[in-house]
């Protein structure tokens, strides 16, 4: 059942339909269309298209709650050859994605695949940039959006506010449901992908429907966990669950909070759980597990951000990268796309490694496109 009550963009003028050919008059120089069948296109490879990049304002009310406004990030597929280059916070640079380029027609002539993603805590919705890039060039819609309260510069720790537990999951319903508006009926927001990192991990989990331990969770605010004590209610929200019905796989990347969830089998959905052997393991949530179509990749060396913003001691940032696009784009195109060739199958399965740096491990059955 959706539980966003309201919500409206601001500071956003209607964007117009993406013309029926895949060539926009904008005075800007285009790269010829791509193929209509994104299937056909490398896994392993950025895609044919060029991206871009917008950021719109979002204000919304989610299950009673006060209205929230945050910010919402948009990696799009454009024909732009060329364009002004996106910086994140003002701070990093990305000049393969274009600010405001024009959107390129859906590949099918329809509508766009959705993949969104949840920042890590004191994160930006740009932390895994290079994924959202690698999604977009391969026409996908990936939509990010901020979490407000617990972004670069914000307080952490136990002046993190426990309202974040449930806040982020409703930040991410209402960014799937700006995508109507913002890209005209012609994203698929009905059925998406979700992946987190860190604190987005948890993320994915609560939004994909795994099951709180309220009990635990009570006593930790009990205990003074967090400096703003748990209100009844608040416990009340997540013993009902925060999920979104519309995330039907989700890639948790660096993190989970485990102690959170006493049932992660409980989403009933295709998981691709991506951890580094230098920082959180994914062991823990792999072992709870038992009837879960559960994968879980282990990156040896990897580290804490190798799924996001880079600069492991003992793995090439690029190496990491591009595994880490790979296994996600293939994941989602057979789950969303139903993507059944040799290829992508194999690297979903784990019959072709496409590194000895990755351990693989599956749990339950594998589901079929």
């Amino acid at each position: 059942m959706r539980r966003l009550l309201a919500g409206f963009l601001l500071a956003c003028s209607s964007n117009p339909d993406p013309p029926a050919a895949n060539a926009p008059d904008t005075g800007v120089p285009q790269i010829a269309a791509p193929a209509p069948d994104v299937l056909s296109y490398p896994v392993d490879q950025p895609g044919p298209f060029k991206v871009g990049h917008r950021v719109k304002e979002l204000t919304y009310t989610a299950a009673g709650q006060p209205s929230r406004t945050i910010s919402i990030e948009y990696w799009y597929p454009s024909l732009d050859a060329e364009g002004e280059g996106a910086k994140y916070l003002g701070l990093f640079s990305d000049p393969e994605s274009f600010e405001g380029a024009s959107l390129a027609a859906p590949a099918d002539g329809k509508s766009y695949p959705v993949h969104v993603y949840s920042h890590g805590s004191s994160g930006f919705p740009a932390t895994s940039f290079r994924m959202a890039r690698y999604f977009a060039s391969h026409g996908w819609i990936y939509v990010a959006p901020t979490h407000l309260g617990n972004t670069l510069g914000s307080p952490e720790g136990k002046d993190r506010p426990f309202a974040l537990f449930y806040q982020r999951s409703f930040d991410v319903s209402a960014a799937l449901d700006s995508l109507a508006a913002e890209f005209n009926g012609r994203a698929r927001a009905d059925r998406v992908v979700m992946s987190g990192h860190s604190f987005g991990a948890y993320t994915t989990w609560a939004t994909m429907g795994a099951k709180f331990d309220v009990d635990a969770i009570k006593a930790k605010c009990d205990a003074g966990q967090w400096t703003v004590p748990c209100k009844p209610e608040e416990l009340t929200l997540l013993a009902k669950g925060v999920a979104d019905p519309r995330v039907i796989a989700g890639i948790p990347m660096a993190g989970g909070n485990q102690d959170m969830f006493n049932d992660y089998d409980a989403p009933k959905k295709p998981v691709l759980l991506m951890s580094g052997s230098d920082d959180v393991s994914g062991k823990p949530i792999f072992d709870k597990v038992t009837t879960l179509d559960l994968v879980w990749l282990e990156f040896t060396g990897g580290c804490h951000q190798l799924f996001a913003m880079g600069g492991c001691a003992k793995f090439d940032e690029k190496l990491g990268w591009s595994l880490t696009n790979t296994h996600a784009l293939a994941f989602a195109r057979r789950l969303l796309l139903g993507d059944k060739s040799a290829r992508t199958t194999a690297i979903v399965k784990g019959a072709e490694a496409l590194s000895d740096k990755i351990v693989y491990q599956h749990k339950g059955v594998y589901t079929e496109p």
